[in-house]
């Protein structure tokens, strides 16, 4: 006959084992799993200075369970220098400050941004409530979002007289000659978009390039000197490489 002791021991054991699977709503595969989604996330919004940012391993991104709920404590790690150079440029344009504080954007003051988010389990995703502009974590999104968009208005720009040392991957120009090629024609110049890209590609870094498309598409950034530069500096080599618009 069996002991009776070992019976209820064992009888103890499953039911701690149960209790814990019962509140552990979280696993280490999930936390992992989160912190993917939201680098995911930062990346998703095409902000080319902040997939840099992410890539260089510059700003970063912590994901720990909240206790034993289905929650979590988000926490974004940003460089005191870019926090810095952002809120410098915004300072010589407190106009666009004050327009973007309007719309509820403001720029970090320090270099830790903490947020508590739920969790939904089936999908695994924060709970829509959190990623709201009005919750914590949606408020540190869009700050992280305007510092790096800020930056790419600095970083894009070219400064005169000098040489790009970054060959471009063979994509790039491939990529950069079938845009010419869909914009500009010659009657003079068989390989006058290979003569424009090669042109901009010594003038021009692959990751400014991609700031200034970037730039290209925000209707904040239209008139900004990187732009005006870039745009100079394209019309030149448009003359020089005798391209003119279809």
């Amino acid at each position: 006959m069996r002991n009776p002791m070992f019976r209820h021991l064992v009888f103890a054991i499953l039911s701690i084992i149960s209790f814990n699977n019962a509140y552990a709503c979280l696993d280490d595969k999930a936390i992992v799993q989160l912190k993917v989604n939201e680098e995911a996330h930062l990346i998703s919004r095409n902000v080319a200075t902040m997939t840099d940012a992410i890539e260089d391993k510059l700003l970063s991104v912590q994901v720990k369970q909240l206790d034993d709920t289905c929650g979590v404590t988000i926490t974004y790690r940003l460089p005191d220098e870019d926090i810095a150079e952002a809120n410098k440029l915004l300072d010589s344009n407190p106009a666009k400050r004050i327009m973007l504080a309007g719309q509820g954007y403001v720029l970090p003051t320090q270099s830790t941004l903490i947020a508590n988010a739920g969790v939904n389990l089936n999908p695994l995703s924060i709970k829509h409530q959190d990623i709201l502009q009005s919750a914590d974590l949606g408020r540190n999104r869009a700050s992280v979002e305007l510092l790096y968009a800020t930056l790419a208005q600095t970083r894009a720009v070219i400064i005169p007289n000098t040489k790009n040392t970054e060959p471009w991957p063979m994509s790039l120009m491939d990529q950069e000659k079938s845009l010419c090629e869909s914009l500009y024609t010659s009657d003079s110049n068989q390989s006058a978009c290979t003569c424009k890209a090669d042109a901009i590609s010594k003038k021009v870094s692959p990751r400014q390039l991609r700031y200034i498309k970037y730039l290209q598409n925000d209707p904040y950034s239209s008139t900004t000197s990187a732009l005006a530069i870039y745009r100079d500096l394209s019309e030149q080599v448009n003359f020089e490489c005798k391209l003119i618009k279809r």
